[in-house]
Protein backbone atom coordinates (compact mmCIF):
# COMPACT_ATOMS: atom_id res chain seq x y z
CA UNK A 1 0.00 0.00 0.00
CA UNK A 2 1.33 3.41 -0.94
CA UNK A 3 2.01 6.01 1.70
CA UNK A 4 -0.71 8.36 0.39
CA UNK A 5 -3.36 6.01 1.83
CA UNK A 6 -2.07 6.70 5.36
CA UNK A 7 -3.48 9.74 7.20
CA UNK A 8 -1.03 12.50 8.10
CA UNK A 9 -1.10 15.15 10.80
CA UNK A 10 -2.22 15.14 14.42
CA UNK A 11 -5.95 15.52 13.65
CA UNK A 12 -7.63 13.77 10.77
CA UNK A 13 -10.75 15.36 9.30
CA UNK A 14 -13.90 13.40 8.48
CA UNK A 15 -13.35 14.16 4.79
CA UNK A 16 -9.82 12.76 4.94
CA UNK A 17 -11.07 9.60 6.63
CA UNK A 18 -13.76 9.14 3.98
CA UNK A 19 -11.25 9.64 1.15
CA UNK A 20 -8.88 7.09 2.68
CA UNK A 21 -11.75 4.65 3.22
CA UNK A 22 -12.71 5.02 -0.44
CA UNK A 23 -9.12 4.28 -1.49
CA UNK A 24 -9.04 1.19 0.72
CA UNK A 25 -12.36 0.05 -0.72
CA UNK A 26 -10.96 0.12 -4.25
CA UNK A 27 -7.95 -1.91 -3.12
CA UNK A 28 -10.17 -4.41 -1.28
CA UNK A 29 -12.19 -4.98 -4.46
CA UNK A 30 -9.17 -6.29 -6.34
CA UNK A 31 -7.86 -8.28 -3.32
CA UNK A 32 -5.39 -7.37 -0.56
CA UNK A 33 -1.94 -8.79 -0.01
CA UNK A 34 -0.97 -9.93 3.49
CA UNK A 35 1.03 -6.71 4.03
CA UNK A 36 -1.87 -4.57 2.86
CA UNK A 37 -4.27 -6.41 5.17
CA UNK A 38 -1.92 -5.75 8.11
CA UNK A 39 -1.69 -2.09 7.13
CA UNK A 40 -5.48 -1.83 6.85
CA UNK A 41 -5.95 -3.36 10.30
CA UNK A 42 -3.49 -0.83 11.73
CA UNK A 43 -5.32 2.05 10.02
CA UNK A 44 -8.68 0.87 11.34
CA UNK A 45 -7.31 0.63 14.87
CA UNK A 46 -6.01 4.21 14.81
CA UNK A 47 -9.36 6.01 14.98
CA UNK A 48 -12.83 4.76 15.96
CA UNK A 49 -14.38 6.72 13.07
CA UNK A 50 -12.50 4.74 10.44
CA UNK A 51 -14.43 1.49 10.93
CA UNK A 52 -17.75 3.18 10.15
CA UNK A 53 -16.23 5.13 7.26
CA UNK A 54 -14.92 1.96 5.66
CA UNK A 55 -18.25 0.17 6.15
CA UNK A 56 -20.07 3.10 4.51
CA UNK A 57 -17.61 3.26 1.63
CA UNK A 58 -17.87 -0.49 1.05
CA UNK A 59 -21.68 -0.39 1.09
CA UNK A 60 -21.72 2.53 -1.35
CA UNK A 61 -19.23 0.72 -3.62
CA UNK A 62 -21.40 -2.40 -3.74
CA UNK A 63 -24.58 -0.39 -4.22
CA UNK A 64 -23.10 1.74 -7.03
CA UNK A 65 -21.71 -1.31 -8.82
CA UNK A 66 -25.08 -3.07 -8.58
CA UNK A 67 -26.92 0.02 -9.82
CA UNK A 68 -24.51 0.39 -12.74
CA UNK A 69 -24.99 -3.26 -13.65
CA UNK A 70 -28.76 -2.70 -13.79
CA UNK A 71 -28.40 0.43 -15.91
CA UNK A 72 -29.25 2.92 -13.15
CA UNK A 73 -27.21 6.09 -12.53
CA UNK A 74 -24.95 6.03 -9.46
CA UNK A 75 -26.45 7.55 -6.33
CA UNK A 76 -24.38 10.24 -4.65
CA UNK A 77 -24.32 10.50 -0.92
CA UNK A 78 -25.24 13.83 0.69
CA UNK A 79 -22.12 15.55 2.05
CA UNK A 80 -21.71 15.65 5.79
CA UNK A 81 -20.39 18.47 7.89
CA UNK A 82 -16.66 18.00 8.34
CA UNK A 83 -16.70 17.60 12.11
CA UNK A 84 -20.06 15.84 12.40
CA UNK A 85 -18.76 12.24 12.64
CA UNK A 86 -16.27 13.14 15.37
CA UNK A 87 -18.77 15.14 17.42
CA UNK A 88 -21.43 12.43 17.05
CA UNK A 89 -18.96 9.81 18.23
CA UNK A 90 -18.01 11.92 21.24
CA UNK A 91 -21.65 12.45 22.21
CA UNK A 92 -22.47 8.74 21.80
CA UNK A 93 -19.46 7.79 23.91
CA UNK A 94 -20.47 10.24 26.62
CA UNK A 95 -24.08 9.06 26.66
CA UNK A 96 -23.61 5.33 26.12
CA UNK A 97 -20.17 4.74 27.55
CA UNK A 98 -19.23 1.09 27.15
CA UNK A 99 -22.26 0.49 24.91
CA UNK A 100 -20.78 2.62 22.15
CA UNK A 101 -17.44 0.90 22.48
CA UNK A 102 -19.13 -2.50 22.36
CA UNK A 103 -20.98 -1.48 19.20
CA UNK A 104 -17.70 -0.42 17.61
CA UNK A 105 -16.10 -3.70 18.55
CA UNK A 106 -19.05 -5.62 17.11
CA UNK A 107 -18.68 -3.74 13.82
CA UNK A 108 -14.96 -4.43 13.82
CA UNK A 109 -15.64 -8.15 14.35
CA UNK A 110 -18.06 -8.15 11.41
CA UNK A 111 -15.72 -6.15 9.18
CA UNK A 112 -13.72 -9.10 7.76
CA UNK A 113 -16.94 -10.50 6.29
CA UNK A 114 -17.67 -7.09 4.76
CA UNK A 115 -14.16 -6.81 3.33
CA UNK A 116 -14.20 -10.25 1.72
CA UNK A 117 -17.68 -9.88 0.30
CA UNK A 118 -17.11 -9.08 -3.36
CA UNK A 119 -18.96 -6.95 -5.80
CA UNK A 120 -22.10 -8.10 -7.56
CA UNK A 121 -22.39 -7.95 -11.33
CA UNK A 122 -25.71 -8.35 -13.13
CA UNK A 123 -27.21 -8.18 -16.60
CA UNK A 124 -30.69 -7.05 -17.57
CA UNK A 125 -33.06 -9.14 -19.65
CA UNK A 126 -31.73 -9.07 -23.20
CA UNK A 127 -28.29 -7.75 -22.16
CA UNK A 128 -24.97 -9.53 -22.70
CA UNK A 129 -22.06 -7.96 -20.81
CA UNK A 130 -18.29 -8.50 -20.85
CA UNK A 131 -16.66 -7.58 -17.52
CA UNK A 132 -12.96 -7.41 -16.52
CA UNK A 133 -12.53 -8.92 -13.05
CA UNK A 134 -9.44 -6.98 -11.97
CA UNK A 135 -6.98 -9.90 -11.96
CA UNK A 136 -6.61 -10.15 -15.73
CA UNK A 137 -9.58 -12.51 -16.03
CA UNK A 138 -12.71 -11.57 -17.97
CA UNK A 139 -16.30 -12.75 -17.51
CA UNK A 140 -19.03 -12.57 -20.14
CA UNK A 141 -22.54 -12.66 -18.65
CA UNK A 142 -25.55 -13.85 -20.59
CA UNK A 143 -28.97 -12.23 -20.30
CA UNK A 144 -30.63 -11.99 -16.86
CA UNK A 145 -27.58 -13.27 -14.96
CA UNK A 146 -26.19 -12.41 -11.53
CA UNK A 147 -22.81 -13.22 -10.01
CA UNK A 148 -20.68 -12.10 -7.09
CA UNK A 149 -16.88 -12.01 -6.91
CA UNK A 150 -14.81 -12.51 -3.75
CA UNK A 151 -11.07 -12.34 -4.50
CA UNK A 152 -8.48 -12.78 -1.76
CA UNK A 153 -4.71 -13.16 -1.76
CA UNK A 154 -4.90 -16.94 -2.17
CA UNK A 155 -8.20 -17.61 -3.94
CA UNK A 156 -10.40 -16.10 -6.63
CA UNK A 157 -14.04 -17.05 -6.03
CA UNK A 158 -17.03 -16.26 -8.23
CA UNK A 159 -20.56 -17.19 -7.17
CA UNK A 160 -22.86 -17.54 -10.16
CA UNK A 161 -26.16 -16.96 -8.39
CA UNK A 162 -28.26 -17.34 -11.54
CA UNK A 163 -27.89 -17.33 -15.30
CA UNK A 164 -24.97 -18.15 -17.58
CA UNK A 165 -21.39 -16.85 -17.65
CA UNK A 166 -18.23 -17.52 -19.65
CA UNK A 167 -14.87 -17.08 -17.92
CA UNK A 168 -11.49 -16.40 -19.53
CA UNK A 169 -9.21 -17.01 -16.55
CA UNK A 170 -5.82 -15.34 -16.11
CA UNK A 171 -3.16 -17.93 -15.29
CA UNK A 172 -2.10 -17.72 -11.63
CA UNK A 173 -1.19 -21.04 -9.96
CA UNK A 174 -0.97 -19.33 -6.56
CA UNK A 175 -4.59 -18.15 -6.77
CA UNK A 176 -6.94 -20.82 -8.12
CA UNK A 177 -10.12 -19.58 -9.78
CA UNK A 178 -13.31 -21.21 -8.46
CA UNK A 179 -16.83 -20.71 -9.79
CA UNK A 180 -19.64 -21.80 -7.45
CA UNK A 181 -23.13 -22.55 -8.75
CA UNK A 182 -25.50 -23.95 -6.12
CA UNK A 183 -23.44 -26.71 -4.46
CA UNK A 184 -21.20 -27.25 -7.50
CA UNK A 185 -17.68 -25.80 -7.54
CA UNK A 186 -15.63 -25.56 -10.75
CA UNK A 187 -11.91 -25.05 -10.06
CA UNK A 188 -9.41 -23.76 -12.63
CA UNK A 189 -6.04 -22.02 -12.77
CA UNK A 190 -5.84 -20.64 -16.31
CA UNK A 191 -8.50 -21.73 -18.75
CA UNK A 192 -11.75 -20.72 -20.48
CA UNK A 193 -15.11 -22.24 -19.66
CA UNK A 194 -18.79 -21.48 -19.22
CA UNK A 195 -21.13 -22.30 -16.35
CA UNK A 196 -24.92 -22.42 -16.66
CA UNK A 197 -27.09 -22.14 -13.52
CA UNK A 198 -30.77 -21.97 -14.51
CA UNK A 199 -33.71 -22.92 -12.31
CA UNK A 200 -35.14 -26.33 -13.08
CA UNK A 201 -32.09 -27.50 -15.03
CA UNK A 202 -28.81 -29.21 -14.08
CA UNK A 203 -25.73 -27.05 -13.63
CA UNK A 204 -23.83 -27.27 -16.91
CA UNK A 205 -20.11 -26.68 -17.56
CA UNK A 206 -18.52 -26.30 -21.02
CA UNK A 207 -14.71 -26.07 -21.33
CA UNK A 208 -13.25 -24.43 -24.44
CA UNK A 209 -9.60 -24.17 -23.27
CA UNK A 210 -7.46 -25.84 -20.61
CA UNK A 211 -9.04 -28.01 -17.95
CA UNK A 212 -11.14 -27.75 -14.80
CA UNK A 213 -12.08 -29.95 -11.85
CA UNK A 214 -15.71 -30.15 -10.73
CA UNK A 215 -16.63 -30.87 -7.12
CA UNK A 216 -20.03 -31.08 -5.45
CA UNK A 217 -20.63 -30.05 -1.84
CA UNK A 218 -18.51 -31.99 0.63
CA UNK A 219 -17.85 -34.89 -1.76
CA UNK A 220 -14.18 -35.80 -2.01
CA UNK A 221 -14.38 -36.97 -5.62
CA UNK A 222 -13.96 -34.59 -8.53
CA UNK A 223 -14.84 -34.82 -12.21
CA UNK A 224 -12.03 -33.60 -14.50
CA UNK A 225 -13.07 -31.79 -17.66
CA UNK A 226 -10.72 -30.79 -20.49
CA UNK A 227 -11.09 -28.60 -23.57
CA UNK A 228 -13.99 -29.44 -25.89
CA UNK A 229 -15.97 -31.22 -23.19
CA UNK A 230 -19.28 -30.59 -21.46
CA UNK A 231 -20.67 -31.88 -18.17
CA UNK A 232 -24.24 -31.66 -16.91
CA UNK A 233 -24.46 -32.10 -13.14
CA UNK A 234 -27.97 -33.08 -11.93
CA UNK A 235 -29.28 -32.63 -8.41
CA UNK A 236 -28.17 -36.17 -7.50
CA UNK A 237 -24.59 -37.11 -6.57
CA UNK A 238 -21.67 -35.93 -8.65
CA UNK A 239 -21.25 -39.50 -9.87
CA UNK A 240 -24.46 -38.97 -11.85
CA UNK A 241 -22.84 -36.17 -13.87
CA UNK A 242 -22.90 -36.70 -17.63
CA UNK A 243 -19.61 -35.67 -19.27
CA UNK A 244 -19.16 -35.89 -23.01
CA UNK A 245 -16.81 -34.61 -25.72
CA UNK A 246 -17.87 -31.82 -28.06
CA UNK A 247 -17.10 -31.41 -31.74
CA UNK A 248 -16.00 -27.93 -32.85
CA UNK A 249 -19.55 -27.36 -34.13
CA UNK A 250 -21.01 -28.51 -30.81
CA UNK A 251 -18.72 -26.12 -28.94
CA UNK A 252 -19.68 -23.24 -31.22
CA UNK A 253 -23.37 -23.90 -30.63
CA UNK A 254 -22.91 -24.15 -26.86
CA UNK A 255 -21.20 -20.75 -26.73
CA UNK A 256 -23.16 -18.97 -29.48
CA UNK A 257 -25.03 -16.92 -26.86
CA UNK A 258 -21.91 -14.76 -26.42
CA UNK A 259 -22.62 -13.34 -29.89
CA UNK A 260 -26.33 -12.88 -29.19
CA UNK A 261 -27.28 -16.06 -31.03
CA UNK A 262 -29.20 -19.17 -29.99
CA UNK A 263 -28.18 -22.49 -31.55
CA UNK A 264 -30.42 -25.55 -31.48
CA UNK A 265 -29.58 -29.11 -32.46
CA UNK A 266 -32.55 -31.37 -31.81
CA UNK A 267 -34.05 -29.50 -28.84
CA UNK A 268 -37.83 -29.44 -28.71
CA UNK A 269 -39.75 -26.41 -29.91
CA UNK A 270 -40.99 -25.91 -26.33
CA UNK A 271 -37.40 -25.83 -25.00
CA UNK A 272 -36.37 -23.39 -27.74
CA UNK A 273 -39.30 -21.10 -26.91
CA UNK A 274 -38.27 -21.14 -23.23
CA UNK A 275 -34.73 -20.08 -24.14
CA UNK A 276 -36.04 -17.16 -26.21
CA UNK A 277 -38.14 -16.05 -23.24
CA UNK A 278 -35.00 -15.31 -21.24
CA UNK A 279 -34.02 -12.61 -23.75
CA UNK A 280 -37.24 -10.60 -23.50
CA UNK A 281 -39.67 -9.61 -26.22
CA UNK A 282 -43.01 -11.30 -26.78
CA UNK A 283 -43.21 -14.85 -25.45
CA UNK A 284 -43.66 -17.70 -27.89
CA UNK A 285 -46.69 -19.80 -26.96
CA UNK A 286 -47.44 -23.20 -28.52
CA UNK A 287 -51.04 -24.41 -28.44
CA UNK A 288 -50.42 -27.96 -29.63
CA UNK A 289 -48.55 -30.52 -27.48
CA UNK A 290 -47.26 -32.46 -30.46
CA UNK A 291 -46.04 -29.29 -32.11
CA UNK A 292 -44.29 -28.30 -28.86
CA UNK A 293 -42.38 -31.60 -28.94
CA UNK A 294 -41.06 -31.18 -32.49
CA UNK A 295 -37.21 -31.09 -32.72
CA UNK A 296 -35.60 -27.83 -33.81
CA UNK A 297 -32.21 -27.20 -35.43
CA UNK A 298 -30.60 -23.98 -36.59
CA UNK A 299 -28.95 -20.72 -35.53
CA UNK A 300 -31.20 -17.77 -34.65
CA UNK A 301 -30.85 -14.25 -33.28
CA UNK A 302 -31.76 -14.25 -29.58
CA UNK A 303 -33.43 -10.84 -29.98
CA UNK A 304 -35.74 -11.93 -32.83
CA UNK A 305 -38.41 -14.34 -31.53
CA UNK A 306 -40.71 -13.31 -34.38
CA UNK A 307 -38.19 -14.31 -37.02
CA UNK A 308 -37.68 -17.62 -35.23
CA UNK A 309 -41.43 -18.28 -35.05
CA UNK A 310 -41.96 -17.61 -38.75
CA UNK A 311 -38.99 -19.82 -39.70
CA UNK A 312 -40.39 -22.61 -37.55
CA UNK A 313 -43.84 -22.15 -39.08
CA UNK A 314 -42.46 -22.75 -42.56
CA UNK A 315 -40.49 -25.86 -41.60
CA UNK A 316 -43.17 -27.45 -39.39
CA UNK A 317 -46.27 -26.50 -41.39
CA UNK A 318 -47.54 -24.30 -38.57
CA UNK A 319 -49.37 -21.00 -38.37
CA UNK A 320 -48.22 -17.84 -36.57
CA UNK A 321 -50.51 -15.33 -34.91
CA UNK A 322 -49.73 -12.41 -32.63
CA UNK A 323 -51.78 -10.27 -30.28
CA UNK A 324 -49.08 -7.88 -29.08
CA UNK A 325 -48.47 -9.80 -25.86
CA UNK A 326 -47.40 -13.17 -27.30
CA UNK A 327 -46.50 -14.97 -30.50
CA UNK A 328 -48.63 -18.09 -30.96
CA UNK A 329 -47.72 -21.14 -32.97
CA UNK A 330 -50.38 -23.67 -33.88
CA UNK A 331 -50.93 -26.39 -36.41
CA UNK A 332 -51.91 -25.21 -39.89
CA UNK A 333 -50.42 -23.93 -43.11
CA UNK A 334 -47.08 -22.21 -42.66
CA UNK A 335 -46.73 -18.61 -43.78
Amino acid sequence: MKDELLPRGPRETAQSIDETAAAWTARIDRGLTADEQTELNAWLGGDARRIGALARARALWLHSDRAAALGAPPVAEAPEEEDAPASRFSRRTALLGGGAIAASLALAAALPAILHRGRQIATNVGEIRRVPLGDGSVATLDTDSLMETAFTEGLRTVRLLSGVAYFEVAHDPARPFVVEARDVAVRAVGTAFSVRNLAGAPVSVVVSEGKVAIRRGAEAATVPLVANMRADIPVAALSAAIARPLTPDDLGRALAWREGMLAFEGETLAAAAARFRRYGGPAIEIDDRRLAGEPISGLFSASDPRGFAHAVAVSLDARVSEDGQAIRLERGRGI
